[in-house]
């Protein structure tokens, strides 16, 4: 292939290798997205390392297939911290390690164009935290970002777990939905919140501030909300009844009708749970 070639965005064989592309590197995967001060070289072992903010990136190398009891992952990234307390990682895991092949984009200005919107309709994004999500909106195109269709990451929102739960936490809590809704292609959405232990009792008002938020949003082929156990009976509305705390992810009944499914996951113990609303956490 010449440098003509190039510039003129032709490309003999774009069309065969169009679909390799579309089959082995970008179609359907799973990204994990940080965006963290680290060396240039990811757990580099040279003493002097050059510390800069850097955005990373890996494919998931989770057998997204398999029906596993996938809870822990709620509270800890296996594809990015590998083995940890004596949990094995995955295979091929720790971020930057298995990446997306971006160089074979700028082979072809036609391939290119074909398959960056691939990319992003495609992949399903696991942003690292809330605010990287807000932060990718505008460092990508806005046609680029409006084609994102599926997205699984973890909300920390522990004021929502306070008795009086504060009024910028609700409105925040409410954009983030918001942002949500106004994404056009989505079509998979799997969100964690995380909050401390539910108070005893519980404020009057919770399920309509944590659920309430979700009737912005359409129905989806895949719409998952997953929340601490202790939350469990108040949102899906069986206050009255036994609830047996489980060491796994549980699907709960809420109200007929509703667009989503609710999933309880174990709470992470703290100081609160253990001594009252009174520990000093």
């Amino acid at each position: 292939m010449t440098l003509v070639n190039l510039h003129r965005g032709s490309c003999r064989g774009c069309r065969s290798n169009f679909a390799v592309l579309n089959g082995e590197v970008l179609a359907h995967r799973k990204v994990h997205v940080a965006f963290e001060f680290g060396p240039r070289e990811y757990r580099t072992d040279k003493k002097k390392e050059h510390l800069e903010w850097r955005w990373w990136h890996c494919i998931c190398t989770w057998d997204q297939t398999k029906g596993y009891d996938h809870s822990w992952r709620i509270w800890r990234d296996g594809c990015r911290w590998a083995n940890l307390g004596g949990d094995p990682g995955p295979p091929n895991g720790m971020m930057g390690k298995l990446k997306l092949d971006f160089a074979i984009l700028l082979t072809c200005r036609q391939m290119y164009s074909e398959a960056i919107d691939i990319l992003y309709s495609t992949t399903t994004f696991d942003f690292d935290t809330r605010q990287l999500l807000c932060d990718f909106s505008s460092l990508v195109l806005p046609q680029r970002f409006a084609l994102i269709s599926a997205i699984e990451m973890k909300w920390y929102f522990l004021n929502l777990g306070c008795s009086v739960i504060p009024a910028k936490d609700r409105q925040l809590y409410h954009d983030m939905w918001a942002m949500l809704a106004r994404m056009p292609n989505l079509r998979h959405l799997e969100i964690a919140v995380i909050a401390h232990e539910c108070p005893n009792p519980a404020p009057a008002d919770l399920k309509e501030v944590w659920l309430g938020p979700l009737k912005q949003l359409g129905k989806m082929d895949v719409f998952e909300v997953l929340v601490p156990q202790t939350y469990a009976t108040h949102l899906s509305g069986n206050e009255g009844s036994d609830y047996l705390p489980s060491s796994n992810l549980r699907n709960l009944s809420v109200d007929e009708g509703s667009n989503f499914t609710l999933i309880a996951f174990p709470d992470i113990t703290t100081a609160r749970a253990c001594f009252g609303s009174s520990a000093n956490v």
